[in-house]
């Protein structure tokens, strides 16, 4: 599988979420990188937002891909799930299948963006994941806005 891209615009809300310290924990909200874009391509699918890359990306190695297999079985799942046809996953049209992944990604990363952009008074990002999950019917909402988003990985 190729590398997997984003458009650059969202380069700091990556870094905030994949490689910042959160002051509390020591440790940054997702493990890596891969997982933040894991984690924004379901969001992308969940609210069906898939907007195409800008011309200027940066990417995770193919090889980051290929050491997680459930990053690659979600990489195939959306595309599937998204294109209904199984013909998707076949070797010919991988590049169309990580494009799919890409843009609900970029969809993704654009929700967390604005979610972020409501609760400005949070620096590290956790309280406002927490506020939309609520907001969103992810979390239960007699959930403790206080508490710490356990480690996410895929």
């Amino acid at each position: 599988m190729r590398a997997i891209r984003r458009s650059e615009e969202f380069e700091n809300l990556v870094q905030k979420l994949g490689n910042t310290e959160h002051p509390v924990t020591k440790k940054s909200l997702f493990p890596t990188i891969r997982d933040v874009i894991c984690f924004a391509g379901i969001l992308g699918f969940e609210h069906d937002s898939r907007k195409p890359l800008s011309s200027n990306t940066n990417e995770v190695d193919a090889r980051i891909w290929s050491n997680s297999q459930q990053a690659l079985d979600l990489v195939y799942l959306i595309a599937l799930a998204s294109e209904k046809d199984g013909e998707i996953l076949r070797e010919e049209n991988e590049d169309k299948m990580v494009q799919i992944f890409e843009e609900y990604a970029q969809g993704g990363l654009e929700i967390v963006e604005s979610w972020m952009k409501q609760s400005p008074f949070d620096q590290n990002g956790d309280q406002a994941l927490l506020v939309a999950f609520k907001a969103h019917g992810f979390l239960d909402q007699s959930t403790d806005s206080e508490i710490a988003i356990p480690d996410i990985s895929f």
